[in-house]
């Protein structure tokens, strides 16, 4: 009965959508084909520039906001941030040991070389640098709507359009309600970091859930809690010029639990490979 009544809950929504699009009709109505143009503009990103504000609930229940510049090269990746504060991060994929150079804004002023997992970068930080850009949420959205199967219809929604910040939008809604935790038995060689990648979750979520106190704390035979899906319920408005999100909303069951805005995106910037390396005048490494 409770399964019936999510489903007729999901097709109220549905309706209430559609009844306020255009007589016209829009341009799309399967969410399916959303997602294919917003994955075929993510994998022409081959470089991007832009600039991020986001907001991210901690493990106290506190929201931690800021903001960041980005450049990005896709393949090989790399990857330089720059944060509010004038901290700068550079990351290249298989260069310095995976490691990623850290220029701090303050005292003690030194370039530092970090993992970017560890405790240092990882501290009030849902990801990873190296999973900064939209790949990463290309990797969820695929693997919950595979995890759905022929059902997935029944929870990736189009609500049509809406104006944001001044830029055209289509709104996409990823709606779970049955979302919960689940346990899980950790396997030999397995951490947080493999196990939310294996199952397209939130390491972060996952790592705050169970009150671990890093991503490699776990041994094998030890059972966890994890969701049984990256989110209750996710909002994507997508830009109609350049189908690329610019606003991504994550909530649980607590509520709001991560959110990001993207402005001033560059799509195939001209990125020179001196851009991504510490001889940059223009950075502090």
């Amino acid at each position: 009965m409770k399964k019936g009544l999510q489903l007729i809950s999901l097709s109220v929504l549905a309706a209430i959508a559609l009844a306020a699009m255009p007589a016209s009709g829009p341009r799309y109505i399967d969410p399916q084909i959303v997602l294919e143009d917003v994955f075929k503009s993510i994998d022409n990103a081959k470089t991007l520039t832009y600039q991020m504000t986001y907001s991210e609930r901690l493990a106290t229940d506190q929201l931690h906001t800021d903001s960041n510049f980005v450049k990005i090269q896709q393949a090989p990746r790399k990857i330089y941030v720059k944060m509010s504060d004038g901290t700068e991060v550079l990351w290249v994929d298989n260069f310095n040991k995976n490691r990623a150079y850290v220029h701090p804004a303050q005292f003690p002023y030194t370039t530092m070389s970090l993992d970017p997992d560890g405790s240092l970068m990882r501290k009030d930080q849902h990801h990873s640098v190296a999973a900064t850009g939209y790949s990463y949420f290309e990797d969820v959205l695929k693997h919950t709507k595979n995890s759905f199967g022929n059902e997935y219809a029944s929870h990736f929604l189009f609500m049509g359009e809406v104006n944001f910040k001044g830029i055209s939008c289509y709104n996409l809604q990823v709606i779970v309600p049955d979302f919960k935790y689940v346990p899980y038995k950790v396997l030999p060689n397995e951490t947080v970091l493999t196990i939310a990648k294996k199952l397209g979750l939130s390491e972060y979520m996952i790592m705050a859930h169970n009150k671990i106190p890093s991503f490699t704390s776990v041994t094998p035979g030890q059972t966890i809690m994890v969701p049984n899906t990256y989110a209750k319920q996710m909002t994507l408005y997508i830009d109609k010029t350049t189908t690329l999100p610019v606003f991504i909303k994550v909530e649980d069951e607590k509520g709001l639990f991560e959110e990001y805005t993207f402005r001033h995106i560059t799509v195939n910037p001209v990125l020179t490979d001196e851009e991504f390396t510490r001889k940059n005048k223009e950075y502090h490494f």
